[in-house]
């Protein structure tokens, strides 16, 4: 997987002030979710608004079309499983 640079990186070291602000953004950020009013109407709207994104060809890298979409969650989920144990 590394050969073909499919790995994730370590993760950042955090602080303890960088963890409290975090929390407190998560916090401000549930709360302005909740605030978003999303009917039916709404989420089918999002749904067809994300539908038309189209990402460019050249941003996707090579690798991508060597692996397939569960292989790919495979990894990332085994990577997150590491870090947590």
């Amino acid at each position: 997987l590394q050969m073909l640079r499919l790995h994730l990186p370590d993760p950042p070291a955090d602080s303890e002030e960088e963890e409290e602000e975090a929390a407190a953004e998560g916090a401000a950020a549930q709360s302005s979710r909740s605030s978003i009013p999303m009917d039916a109407e709404h989420v089918e709207l999002v749904k067809r608004t994300m539908a038309s994104v189209k990402l460019p060809s050249l941003g996707i890298p090579a690798w991508a079309s060597q692996i397939s979409e569960d292989q790919w969650k495979d990894v990332v989920q085994r990577t997150l499983q590491a870090r947590q144990s």
